[in-house]
C-alpha cells in the first residue's frame, strides 16, 4: 500500500523564512524528507498587513516567517509545488483574506480549479486579541472579516478548512485543558451564530462541517488524552444538539512550546515525543495533522537538522509503533472516560458564558483568566508543586548537543537580504498596471463600505498587483484604524508570587517592541511589578523605537524593560539607545527579555542594555529584584 495512502495523519512542519524564495527552497526540501502538508509560517509585517518597505516592518522583514506582498511572492512560495494535491494550512489571521485571496488568485492562474484547494487559514482573531497580538481592526471589523472568508469558501472552495479556531494560544498562556476547549468551541459557535442568518441550511451546513480547531497537547498525558477527546465529543455534541448537523472533528495540532526548555534542551527532544501521543492515540480522537517543533525553540528558530528531527520523530510514531493500527484503546476505560467528561462538563460551561458575554465581550473576560492562569503556573513552577527537569529539579547542564542552531549560510536574512527584498517590491510597484491596481482598491474601499464580502475584491486586488499594505490601508479607510487590545493584568485573585519589594516609588517602562504579539512575559512582569510595588507604564503592542523612547521621557520612567520574541533584539536596542541618546536621555537603563540567542549577549552589553532575560530565567522575583537594583544603582 502507497506510503501516502495509510498516513494516518498528515505530517507537518511549521516553516517560512526569508522571502519567497528561500522557503520556497525549504518547503521542497521538508517534502522529499517525507513532509506531506505545508505549514506556512508568514512574517510579523506581512501578518499584520505592512509590506516589507514600510517604516514599522524595520528590523522584522523575514524574521519569523516568509515575507509576502504580492501576486508576484505567493507564486514563487509555490513554485514546483500543485495546489491542486498540496494541503496546505497558512497560520494567518488578521491578512487572512488577503493571502487566501492571493493563495486563489495563484490557483486560478494555473488553471487549479477552486474546488480541488485543499488546506485552512487559521483566520482566528479572538486568540489574537487575548494571547498572540497580530490582531489589527477591532472586534467588530475582525469578526466581520474573518466571517467574510468562511461565507466566501462555503461555496468557492467547499475543501478548504476556512477557520482554524485555535485552542493552541490559550493553553500556551496558561489555560488548563477544560479552558482550552471551551474558549476554542466557545469562538466557533460564536463566529457560527453569527453567520448564521445569513446562509441557506444546506451552504450553512457545509461551513459547520469544514470548521476545523488547531489545538495544543502537553506534557501531561493522561489530561492531554482526555482533552483530545473532550474536543471531539463536545463539538460533535454541539454541532447536533443546535444545527442538527453530523459532523466530524477536524483538528490540527503543534505540541506545547511552553514546555520547551533553554536549560537541557536536549530534553525537549524527549518532550515533543511524548507531547506528541495524546493527539494520535484515541482513534475516536486523533487529530488530521501534526507539526512538532525544533527541540531549542526557546533558544532561537529551527535550523534545518532540527526540521528533520521533527519529522523523523513523527515518522517514527506513525510507521513504527504501530499506534493507528487498533480502534479506539481508551473506549471503555474509567479512568479516561471519567476525566473526559470532567474537562467537557466544565468547557461546555465556559461556552456557554461565552455565548452570554458575546465575541467583543468575552476578550477581556478571557485575557484576566489566563492572566491569573499564567501566575498560577509560575506559581507552582516557583513553588516546586511543578517539576520541570532541567529547571527547578535534576539541573545542570547534559551537552550532548551544541547549544547554537545551525543555521545554513543560504537560510540566513542578512541585511544585503532585506535590501534586496525592498528593492524587489519596488520594481514590483513600478512595473504593475498603477491604472488597474487603483481601481481595484477602489473597489475594495467600496465593498467594505457596502457591508459586501471582500473576497471578491481582494482576489480582484491580487490579480491587479496590489500588496498586503495597500489592501490593509484601503480597509483601515473603509472601516477604521488600527485597534489596541488591553493587556488583561490587573488581576485579583492570582496565587502569591514569591516577590522582592521596592523600597521607593519606582516607575517602569514596559515596552513590546516590534510586531511580535505574544504577551505573556508582558503579562506577567507587570503583574509581578505592580505587587513589587512599582507603578508600570504599558503603552500597548507593536512599539517602535522612537515611541518607546518619546513614552519614557514623556512618563519621567526609570527604567525600560523591552520583551522581544522576534529575533529584532539587536536592531530594537541599537535603535533605543540611539533615540535616548540624541534625546540626552541615555541615563534611562534598559533591560531586555525573550528568545536571545546567548551569542548576542555581549552584543547587547555592548549596546549598553543592562540585563538579558532569556528563558532560562524562570524566576520572575529574580527579574523583578535585578530591575529594582538596576534603578537603585542608577539613583546612586
Amino acid at each position: 500500500m502507497p506510503e501516502a495512502a495509510r498516513a494516518p495523519w498528515i505530517i507537518r512542519t511549521y516553516a517560512g523564512f526569508g522571502d519567497a524564495e528561500q522557503s520556497n527552497r525549504r518547503y521542497r526540501e521538508n517534502l522529499a524528507h517525507g513532509q506531506r502538508g505545508l505549514s506556512v509560517a508568514f512574517d510579523l509585517p506581512t501578518q499584520n498587513g505592512y509590506d516589507a518597505d514600510d517604516p514599522m516592518a524595520a528590523g522584522e522583514i523575514g524574521g519569523t516567517g516568509v515575507s509576502i506582498s504580492h501576486f508576484g511572492d505567493m507564486d514563487t512560495l509555490f513554485r514546483d509545488i500543485d495546489q491542486g494535491t498540496i494541503n496546505t494550512s497558512m497560520t494567518i489571521n488578521a491578512t487572512a483574506p488577503w493571502l487566501f485571496a492571493l493563495y486563489v488568485a495563484l490557483a486560478d492562474k494555473r488553471g487549479v480549479p477552486r474546488a480541488r484547494l485543499r488546506g485552512t487559514t487559521q483566520n482566528d482573531l479572538l486568540k489574537e486579541f487575548v494571547a498572540r497580538g497580530t490582531s489589527i481592526f477591532d472586534p467588530a471589523v475582525s469578526l466581520r472579516l474573518s466571517t467574510d472568508l468562511i461565507v466566501f469558501a462555503a461555496t468557492e472552495t467547499p475543501q478548504w478548512n476556512p477557520m482554524n479556531s485555535c485552542g493552541y494560544h490559550f493553553m500556551e498562556s496558561g489555560a488548563s485543558p477544560a479552558e482550552e476547549v471551551g474558549y476554542a468551541i466557545g469562538n466557533a459557535v460564536l463566529i457560527l451564530e453569527t453567520i448564521r442568518p445569513a446562509l441557506a441550511a444546506d451552504v450553512f451546513a457545509g461551513v459547520v462541517e469544514r470548521i476545523s480547531f488547531f489545538i495544543n497537547s502537553g506534557i501531561e498525558l493522561v489530561p492531554e488524552i482526555a482533552k483530545v477527546r473532550a474536543y471531539s465529543q463536545l463539538w460533535t455534541e454541539l454541532c447536533r444538539e443546535r444545527y442538527g448537523i453530523t459532523t466530524k472533528w477536524r483538528a490540527g495540532c503543534q505540541v506545547r512550546s511552553l514546555t520547551l526548555t533553554e536549560q537541557q534542551p536536549e530534553v525537549n527532544i524527549v518532550r515533543i515525543a511524548y507531547e506528541a501521543l495524546p493527539v494520535v492515540l484515541s482513534a475516536s480522537a486523533r487529530v488530521g495533522a501534526l507539526q512538532l517543533p525544533g527541540f531549542r525553540e526557546a533558544l532561537g528558530l529551527p535550523d534545518p537538522s532540527e526540521q528533520i528531527l521533527a519529522l523523523r520523530t513523527q515518522q517514527v510514531l506513525m510507521h513504527e509503533t504501530g499506534v493507528a493500527d487498533y480502534p479506539d484503546i481508551f473506549e471503555g476505560s474509567k479512568v479516561i472516560e471519567a476525566v473526559t467528561t470532567e474537562i467537557k462538563d466544565a468547557a461546555r460551561q465556559i461556552v456557554a458564558e461565552m455565548e452570554r458575554l458575546g465575541y467583543a465581550h468575552s476578550i477581556g473576560w478571557i485575557a484576566t483568566r489566563l492572566t491569573a492562569a499564567l501566575v498560577r503556573w509560575r506559581q507552582q513552577i516557583e513553588s516546586k508543586e511543578r517539576l520541570v527537569v532541567g529547571v527547578n529539579a535534576f539541573t545542570g547542564e547534559i551537552a550532548a548537543f551544541s547549544g547554537t542552531p545551525r543555521v545554513c549560510e543560504e537560510d540566513l536574512v542578512t541585511v544585503a537580504h532585506v535590501e534586496r527584498r525592498v528593492a524587489a517590491l519596488a520594481r514590483w510597484k513600478a512595473e504593475r498596471d498603477t491604472t488597474a491596481v487603483t481601481r481595484a482598491i477602489a473597489e475594495l474601499k467600496r465593498a467594505a463600505a457596502a457591508g459586501e464580502n471582500v473576497l471578491p475584491a481582494s482576489i480582484a486586488l491580487a490579480i491587479a498587483g496590489g500588496s498586503t499594505g495597500e489592501w490593509t490601508t484601503a480597509l483601515e479607510e473603509a472601516l477604521g484604524a488600527r485597534y489596541q487590545a488591553p493587556l488583561g493584568s490587573e488581576i485579583t485573585d492570582a496565587p502569591a508570587l514569591r516577590l522582592p519589594r521596592a523600597p521607593r516609588r519606582m516607575r517602569v517602562l514596559l515596552a513590546k517592541s516590534g510586531l511580535d504579539g505574544h504577551i505573556n512575559a508582558v503579562k506577567l512582569l507587570a503583574f509581578a511589578c505592580r505587587e513589587s510595588g512599582m507603578e508600570v507604564v504599558y503603552t500597548g503592542l507593536k512599539q517602535t523605537p522612537a515611541m518607546i523612547v518619546t513614552t519614557a521621557i514623556q512618563e519621567d520612567v526609570d527604567l525600560i524593560g523591552i520583551s522581544s520574541l522576534s529575533g529584532s533584539h539587536l536592531w530594537i536596542a541599537t535603535e533605543v539607545q540611539r533615540g535616548l541618546r540624541e534625546a540626552g536621555a541615555d541615563t534611562i537603563p534598559v533591560v531586555m527579555g525573550g528568545i536571545i540567542p546567548e551569542a548576542d549577549r555581549p552584543k547587547l552589553d555592548r549596546l549598553g542594555i543592562r540585563h538579558v532575560f532569556t528563558p532560562k530565567d524562570g524566576e520572575v522575583g529574580a527579574i523583578v529584584q535585578a530591575m529594582i537594583d538596576t534603578v537603585v544603582e542608577r539613583a546612586a
